[in-house]
């Protein structure tokens, strides 16, 4: 069994937002992809970004860039808002863990050095806050939706099927994962729109007045 990094969180994710629904590992294990994913479409996009501007770290501002020109739509407006709220909340706490202080579930300081392996640049002490708060909004998101569709087939734990539904029934969301291949999630029926019989429209000029 693959590794799971973010499974303890996740889970804690899932408590907040369906506290009466559990989880499959599989389905786990599906979750911590598309988390990991994420994460590395993100960064690679603030990487970038600091290359571009000559810098030499990597801060919060990058990631914020990065995270609107990777997620579509209404959903990185929601996660700019996340990451914002988490830093200022970060920033005005002195005591407890770096979690703790930003009121996240998810681990910054696992996704800190997660983002020291894969860079050169310096890494602000905020651009992880932000990064967190932006995976634990994703996961609470696909979560959600996944949680709502196993309640619709009168299930009381999330298997990999409810995260493809989730995923596929969501415009940004399918989007965000459109190259993803979730293992064991099956496929969304889906009739081609030239396959549908057209229904004839005809006029009835006897019926109309001149």
């Amino acid at each position: 069994m693959a590794e799971k990094k973010y499974a303890t969180y996740t889970y804690k994710v899932l408590r907040q937002v369906h506290p009466d629904i559990g989880i499959s590992n599989k389905a786990m294990l599906v979750m911590d992809h598309l988390i990991d994913d994420c994460f590395s479409k993100i960064f690679a996009e603030a990487q970038q970004l600091t290359e571009l501007n000559k810098k030499l770290t990597l801060t919060s501002r990058e990631i914020q860039t990065a995270v609107r020109l990777v997620l579509p739509g209404e959903l990185a407006k929601h996660a700019v808002s996340e990451g914002t709220k988490a830093v200022c909340k970060f920033s005005s706490t002195k005591s407890g863990s770096k979690s703790l202080r930003a009121g996240l579930q998810f681990p910054v300081g696992r996704i800190l050095t997660a983002m020291r392996n894969k860079t050169r640049f310096r890494i602000n002490a905020g651009a992880p806050v932000y990064l967190a708060a932006v995976l634990e909004y994703l996961a609470a998101e696909v979560l959600e939706l996944a949680g709502n569709a196993a309640r619709d087939n009168a299930r009381n734990r999330i298997i990999p099927r409810h995260i493809q539904l989730a995923v596929q029934n969501d415009e940004e969301l399918n989007n965000l994962c459109k190259n993803a291949i979730i293992c064991g999630g099956g496929t969304i029926p889906h009739i081609h729109k030239s396959l549908i019989p057209q229904k004839s429209h005809r006029e009835d000029s006897s019926s109309q007045d001149y």
